[in-house]
Formats: structure tokens, sequence, C-alpha cells
């Protein structure tokens, strides 16, 4: 038995138009022929994209019946029987059964006619779906129009420069303000439209802005059409491409006159506030010293007259009464004048290394006659070691004065005024002195620190001139630390005084001191 002879090998234009059929079907876009009418003649597809239905159902149909109504003046043109005309291109949409919709594509279709005899017969062409490429393009036309909306919207002007400082874009804002409408500054740069001094100015920062990309803010000032200077806030960012290449420069303007004015109307004002304030300081400083001596001569006169007339009761009253006077007026005067001196920082400071345990157990010794005429108690607390701080002394016990003399004064009869001190974590040193008089309002708890003022529970006609904590607030400030007033619990007052201490080896021991005795 003879094997079969193998089938024979096919022709070579049988093989080439099955190749050639076999690479066309594997095409994914659209390859088709049509007759003059463009009725399709052959789809390579298997099935229709749009219709869901099977490649062959498409043979016989007209491209005109499947491409949507609108867009068929474009396939028209495709159709042309003039064989002069070569390959012709246009979109059109293909819609589904029931109408445009999600499903609709949209083709780019390319053809080119089929010439016998000098006429045409057909057409072939070729389609690609760009269904996406032109979705992506509306969405980026939709937010071109957005951001263009929202820039001509902005009530502040508003331009947009290319990366060679030419006009792209600019909004009404912008024309109402400069007074130059958009289609004369379009294209043109700076140099054309602003001052030179003010062109060097913007150039300096777009050159800054493209080399780092960082934002820029700085102020000119403009002259506008009506002959108005106005300062403005200029700010500038860069804008880039899909690569991040610098590709546009916005630009914005804020009108900040009205701030600038109101800060040099400040300024001025503050200027000739403290100018008030130095002329009154000054005088008076010079009263208080132009009153010192008459009161001297008042005071003197009024002591040697008490002690001639001794031997006349009321006339040894009247100089005794005239004696107090004069002292009153003269401490009102040396108030004035370390006021004065405190306002310029003239109050004159000489500084030592003290335990200043040893400059409040002074005060309590001089104002003791003062308390004992109330039966008031002074119980001191002072801690076993020495607490030292860099202080003037006579300055110190000043402040410390003030408040205890205004704590004794306002303490009710019979009863104690506190004195305390410590050392907190930070090494400062605390004294505090605390009553049980009137009080003091809480929102009055700072003001009372002012000269003149007095709280407004011990405005009783009991003496002071409203200057003692408003020199002590001065002097305090002056040593680094700080005098304050707070409420007592259960009623009263506490006035807080804090100085930096000198710490050495541990809080509030000083090497080489020796702890002094507590007991006043």
């Amino acid at each position: 038995m003879t094997a079969s002879a193998p089938p024979p090998a096919p022709a070579p234009a049988v093989a080439h138009e099955r190749d050639l059929s076999v690479l066309i079907r594997s095409v994914q876009e659209l390859l088709f022929l049509t007759d003059v009418r463009g009725v399709l003649s052959f789809v390579n597809l298997r099935r229709d994209p749009v219709r869901r239905r099977p490649a062959e159902a498409l043979i016989g149909c007209s491209l005109h019946d499947l491409v949507s109504p609108d867009t068929r003046h474009a396939l028209s043109a495709l159709l042309d029987a003039d064989p002069m005309v070569r390959t012709r291109r246009a979109t059109v949409r293909f819609d589904p059964d029931d109408g445009p919709g999600a499903d609709s594509r949209w083709l780019d279709l390319a053809v080119v006619p089929v010439i016998e005899n000098g006429r045409v017969t057909g057409f072939a062409g070729s389609g690609v779906d760009v269904t996406a490429q032109r979705a992506a393009q509306q969405a980026l036309q939709s937010q071109l129009a957005f951001t263009e909306s929202l820039i001509e919207s902005n009530p502040l002007p508003v331009s947009v420069l290319d990366i060679e400082g030419r006009f792209l874009l600019v909004n009404r804002a912008w024309e109402a303000f400069t007074g130059v409408k958009r289609q004369e500054v379009v294209g043109l740069t700076a140099e054309r439209i602003l001052p030179p001094s003010e062109v060097a100015v913007h150039a300096s920062h777009n050159r800054a802005l493209l080399e780092d990309g960082q934002p820029r803010r700085y102020e000119v000032r403009r002259e506008r059409p009506d002959g108005t200077v106005r300062d403005l806030l200029v700010s500038k960012s860069l804008a880039r491409d899909a690569a991040g290449a610098p590709q546009r420069i916005v630009v914005s303007l804020l009108d900040i006159t009205d701030i600038r004015e109101a800060e040099r109307v400040t300024d001025h004002a503050r200027e000739v506030a403290e100018k008030a304030s130095i002329a009154k300081s000054e005088f008076m400083a010079n009263v208080s010293h132009e009153l010192r001596t008459p009161l001297q001569s008042i005071i003197g006169f009024s002591e040697l007259g008490r002690r001639r007339a001794r031997e006349q009761v009321a006339l040894a009253e009247m100089f005794g009464d005239i004696h107090g006077a004069g002292r009153r007026m003269l401490t009102l005067v040396n108030d004035l004048l370390d006021l004065a001196r405190a306002e310029n920082a003239a109050l004159p400071m000489n500084f030592e290394f003290l335990d200043v345990r040893g400059l409040v157990r002074e005060v309590v010794r001089e104002l003791r006659p003062q308390a004992e005429a109330r039966q008031l108690n002074i119980p001191a607390q002072l801690p076993p070691q020495p607490l030292v701080a860099g202080v003037d002394p006579l300055r110190f016990q000043q402040v410390i004065r003030n408040v205890l003399a205004n704590a004794i004064r306002f303490s009710p009869v019979g009863s104690a005024v506190e004195i305390d001190a410590a050392v907190d974590d930070a090494g400062a040193i605390r004294l505090s002195v605390s009553d049980r008089g009137p009080g003091i309002p809480e929102d009055e708890l700072e003001q009372i620190f002012d000269a003149f003022v007095q709280s407004s529970r011990t405005k009783d006609g009991s003496g002071g001139t409203g200057l003692g904590l408003a020199i002590s607030r001065r002097i305090m400030a002056a040593h680094g630390g700080t005098v304050t007033a707070a409420l007592r619990d259960g009623g009263g007052s506490v006035f807080r005084i804090t100085v930096p201490g000198m710490v050495f080896g541990r809080p509030g021991r000083a090497a080489g001191v020796e702890p002094l005795d507590a007991e006043i």
C-alpha cells in the first residue's frame, strides 16, 4: 500500500491573498471598503463595536445610515466622487440604536477613492477610535474655560505672562485698574506699558521666579491714569507644563494704599505721642526740681518754728501742720521726679549683689510704727538660706515700701499683713505681701500700675497719689523683674515682687554666705 501524496502547494497569488486577509483581519482598528454610494462591501472587524452586531450584518449597509445625523455632512465630504481628491479625513460619530449615549464612539476616518478607468468606483478607508482622546480634550477645554472664568471674575487685577514676560491674558479688574484694554496689551511685554523703574523691579523678580520656582511677593508704587499713586502688593507664581518645565507666570495685584496710609498715620501719631510724652516727662522733671528747693525751705523753717514755739502750743501745732504738709508735698514731688526719670529710662540705678532678706527686714522695721498704730501684725516667713539678687538696694526697698505701706493703709484694724519669700524652680526670688483689705476688682488689677490711677475700692481720701505702683513697676522692669497684683482667697489682695536670683550650688543658696536669722 502506497502512502498518499501531499496536497499540492497553493499558487503564490492564492497564498498572498490568504496572508493579506489574515493580516487585515488582525488589525484592531477599522478597515472597510464601500461602493461609490458608501455601501459597505468589506469590514475587517469581527463585531460592530457600537451596536454589538456581527460584522457580516454590516455588509450591505450604508455608512450614511450608521453615523449620527449631525456628522453625516462630514461623511458626505469623504465620499465625494471627484477622482482628483485623493485622501480625505473627517471625524464622525457612530451611535447605538437608541441614539447618542455613553456607548457612542467617535472615529477619525481616512478615505481614498478606488479609481478604475478614470472614474471612482468605490472607497477604501480606515478608522481610528478617538472617543477617549475627544473626551479628554473636551474635559481639558471645560477646565480651561472654568479657569478663565475664575480669572475673569476675580476682583483683583490678574494677568498671565509667558516666560518671556509677554502678556497672554488679563482680566476685567486688570483693565479697570490700569485703564488699558486687553487687546492693546496681549502680546506685549511690560516695557511697553510700564515706567522703566517699575519694569526693572518686575524683571528681577521674574528671573528669580524662573530660577527657583518659589512664589514672589513684593511692593511697588504705580501712578494710575487719573494721576493718583497707589501702593501695590504684587504676587507671582509659576505654572508648569506636564513635563514640569516653566510655562506661565501668574500675576495678581492687591491695592494696599489704604493700609500703608494708615500705617503712615499711625507712625506719625506714635512719633507725636512719643515727643509729647518726652516733653511731659521733661516738664515734670523740671517742675519737680524747681519745687524741691522752696519745699526744702518750707520744711526747714517749719521745723525751726516748731522747735522755737514749743512753749506756745497753738503756734507749735501750726508749724507742725505746715511741716507735715511740706513733707507730703515733697513726697509727691519726689514721686513725680522718679516717674519722669523712669519714663525716660534715666532713673539712676546702682546694682549690688545682696541678700534681699535684710532689705525686707529694714522696710518692715521702718513701717512697724504705722502698723502698730492700726494694731496690725506683720508676720514674715523668710527662708533660712540667703536670697541673693543683683538689686539697687534703695530702689528695691522703695518698691517694698510702696507695696507694704499700701497694705498697712488699707488693712482692717487688728488684722495681719503677711510677708513671705521663696525661690521658684527657675531660680527667681518671689516676695509676696498679702492683706485682708477691700481687695481690687479683677478688671483693675493691671490698671492700678498706671500713673495717677487708684483702685475704685481704695479712693477713700486716705492718701496716696497713684504714683507709687507705677514707679514700682518701672523699677522692677529695670531689675529684669516684675510686680503684679492678684485677688486673695477669702478677701484682700496679694502683691508679688519677682527678681532674678543668683543661685550657686543649689536653688536659693549663695556660696560663702551664711544663713541669717529669719526673725524680725
